[in-house]
C-alpha cells in the first residue's frame, strides 16, 4: 500500500529536498476516499465508538472559570499573596511559557500562585495568565457543556507540556519523558529527524538526567486491540510536516508507527467528517486538530478553533452514529494559564492543573462531574467498555470515565451554530522565533 506522505507528494508534485523535507502546509490531502462501514466490537453498554479529540493549551478557569455551578475562578492569587481579578481572555494571545519547569513554578506546591512569575515565549513580562472567557463567548463549548456533561475535575496527566500528556491519552504512560521534544510539531514522531530528543527527568522530577528519542518503544491501547477482533482504531490529524502532525501521539509508539497496517488507522483530518457520513468509524477514534483550529495560543483564533471543533462534533450528532456515540473533548496541557484548584499527586509525574473535559453523548450524565480523573480516565474506560487490558500503574489507579455515562435517558443531539470570528492580528512576537507548539 502506497503511504500517505508518499501519496500526498505524488498528487501535489512535489519533491522533497532531503528525507525530511516538510510536505507543504497548503497542500490539501488526497480526496476522502470511499470507505466501509467498521465492524461493530461487543462492548459493555451501548456506546461502541469513542471518539477522543485533544485540543491545546487552556486550563478550567480559562475557558469555564465563568461557568454556572462548575468550580471556577473570577480572580487569582499572586506571588505576593494579591488577589487580582482574572481578566477578559482574548481571541488571540501570545503563547506563555509552559513546559514542566514552569509548570513547577505555577503549582508552587500546591499555592497555584507562581502564574504571576510567568513570561511569554518570547521571555516577555505578562499577565495573560489570568484570563477567563466572559459569558457568550464561547457558545459551542458553553452550549455542550450545558446540555451534556462538564468535567471540573480532570487533570493533565503531567505537569508540562504537550508530548509526555497526549502519550498519555494513547498509552496511559509518558516512556519516563517529562517534556516535550527538541524540535517543533512538523515532526515528533517515529518519522522525524532521528537526532530528535526528550528530557528524561531524575526520580523526584527536578533535574534532566538525560534525553532518549522522540520514537518510544511503549504498549498503547492501539496496539492492544490487534489481540482483540473487532475492536479497531484510528487517529486523525494533520498531514505529516505540517503544524499540528506532532500532536497525532501514535506516530511516537514505536510499535504502532512501524507497523505495515498504519496507513490502514492513520487519515488527515479532513477525511473524518466523509468517514463519519459513511459510517466508517472505529470502536476508538484519537483526534487532534491542525495548528490552526487548535486553540493554541501564539496566533490561532479561540474562535475558529471552537468552530473547527463544532464541525467535527456536528458530523457525529446529525448522523445515525450518534446513538452510539461519546465523543470526549479535552485540552492537553494547562498552556501557561491560572488554575486553582491544586492537582493531586498521584506518582512522580503527576497529575498537572486542570484541563476542561466535555463529554458529548446521548448518555452523558448531563451536568457538572466533580469525579477527579486525568487523561488515562478515558482509555481506562475504553478498555472496560472493549474488554481490553489496563496497560500501567497509572490506568489502574485512575478513575474510570465511566462514571460521567448514565444510561437510562438518552439525551437528543444539538447541532452546535458556526460562528464569524473576530478579525483580529496576529499578537505573539514572530521575530523572537519563539514560538514551539508544544
Amino acid at each position: 500500500m502506497i503511504g500517505l506522505v508518499a501519496l500526498v507528494l505524488l498528487t501535489t508534485g512535489e519533491t522533497p529536498v532531503d528525507p525530511w523535507a516538510p510536505v507543504k502546509a497548503s497542500a490539501p490531502p488526497p480526496p476522502a476516499p470511499k470507505r466501509d462501514p467498521l465492524p461493530l466490537a461487543p462492548s459493555a453498554t451501548p456506546i461502541k465508538h469513542i471518539v477522543y479529540i485533544v485540543k491545546e493549551n487552556r486550563t478550567y478557569d480559562n475557558l469555564f472559570g465563568r461557568f454556572p455551578e462548575g468550580d471556577g475562578a473570577t480572580t487569582g492569587k499572586t506571588l505576593d499573596g494579591t488577589t487580582i481579578r482574572l481578566g477578559p481572555l482574548p481571541d488571540k494571545q501570545v503563547d506563555l511559557q509552559h513546559n514542566h519547569f514552569w509548570a513547577v513554578r505555577d503549582i508552587n506546591g500546591g499555592a497555584m500562585n507562581g502564574f504571576s512569575a510567568t513570561k511569554d515565549k518570547a521571555g516577555n513580562e505578562t499577565t495573560m495568565a489570568y484570563t477567563t472567557a466572559s459569558p457568550g463567548q464561547l457558545p459551542d463549548y458553553w452550549g455542550w457543556a450545558r446540555r451534556y456533561g462538564l468535567g471540573d475535575r480532570m487533570f493533565t496527566s503531567v505537569p508540562s507540556s504537550s508530548y509526555p500528556n497526549h502519550l498519555f491519552t494513547v498509552a496511559g504512560q509518558s516512556a519516563g519523558v517529562i517534556d516535550g521534544p527538541s524540535s517543533g510539531t512538523r515532526w515528533w514522531g517515529c518519522d522525524g529527524p532521528p537526532d530528535t530528543t526528550v528530557p528524561i527527568p531524575s526520580l523526584d522530577t527536578r533535574s534532566i538526567i538525560g534525553r532518549k528519542s522522540v520514537c518510544v518503544d511503549i504498549p498503547s491501547v492501539a496496539g492492544q486491540t490487534t489481540r482483540h477482533p473487532g475492536v479497531t482504531w484510528s487517529t486523525y490529524g494533520a498531514m505529516p510536516g505540517q503544524l499540528g502532525y506532532g500532536w497525532v501521539a501514535l506516530d511516537a509508539v514505536k510499535r504502532v508507527r512501524e507497523s505495515v497496517t498504519w496507513d490502514q488507522h492513520y487519515a488527515p483530518w479532513q477525511w473524518f467528517t466523509s468517514d463519519v457520513k459513511q459510517g466508517h468509524l472505529a470502536s476508538i477514534t484519537w483526534m487532534t486538530p491542525p495548528f490552526n483550529e487548535s486553540d493554541h495560543p501564539g496566533g490561532p483564533s479561540l474562535c475558529q478553533g471552537e468552530n473547527w471543533t463544532a464541525r467535527q462534533v456536528n458530523a457525529i450528532e446529525s448522523s445515525p452514529l450518534w446513538k452510539s456515540t461519546a465523543i470526549v473533548i479535552v485540552w492537553d496541557d494547562f498552556g501557561g494559564f491560572y488554575d486553582h484548584v491544586p492537582p493531586p499527586r498521584f506518582d512522580r509525574f503527576g497529575l498537572g492543573p486542570r484541563s476542561p473535559l466535555l463529554v458529548i453523548s446521548p448518555w452523558a450524565k448531563r451536568g457538572i462531574d466533580h469525579d477527579t480523573y486525568d487523561f488515562t480516565s478515558v482509555i481506562k474506560f475504553a478498555a472496560e467498555n472493549f474488554g481490553l487490558p489496563l496497560l500501567t500503574s497509572r490506568e489502574r489507579k485512575v478513575n474510570s470515565l465511566r462514571s460521567a455515562f448514565q444510561f437510562q435517558h438518552p439525551l437528543k443531539p444539538w447541532i452546535a451554530p458556526l460562528h464569524t470570528c473576530p478579525k483580529v492580528k496576529f499578537t505573539q512576537t514572530e521575530a523572537a522565533g519563539a514560538i514551539d507548539y508544544d
